[in-house]
């Protein structure tokens, strides 16, 4: 799937929140698939980019995979790499959890996307 780029054709676009973004700022998409692991432990798994994070909650959980998106972006950006590179997108199996998952906004968590991404999450309805 691509990236989400701004437009060329404006001199801003938005963001899913409704954010400016200047044309020259790369915009990058990653999508989160959200499962139980356990009874209280949940684990969420980026998919353009294989990062797995626990939390005791669906909230923590992804609070804890934003700020871990945050610091990374932040150390590769002053490194001049490209936002989490290090990362290979996750296996197919996880691709699926979460085209099969119900949708979750971080709205709806209390979450705020961070800066040059648009993150989306779903909750799986299996254990992969």
């Amino acid at each position: 799937m691509q990236n989400a780029r701004p437009s060329r054709a404006s001199n801003h676009s938005r963001s899913v929140d409704g954010r400016t973004i200047p044309p020259s700022t790369a915009y990058q998409r990653l999508r989160l698939v959200i499962i139980q692991e356990t009874p209280g432990v949940w684990l969420v798994r980026g998919l353009e980019h294989d990062v797995v994070i626990e939390g005791r909650s669906i909230g923590v959980a992804v609070r804890e995979a934003i700020t871990f998106v945050r610091a990374h972006t932040a150390f590769d950006m002053r490194h001049d790499l490209v936002p989490l590179q290090a990362f290979p997108p996750a296996p197919p199996s996880y691709w699926h959890a979460y085209s099969t998952g119900t949708p979750v906004s971080l709205a709806q968590l209390g979450i705020a996307q961070p800066d040059g991404w648009e993150i989306l999450a779903a909750v799986s309805h299996r254990r992969v």
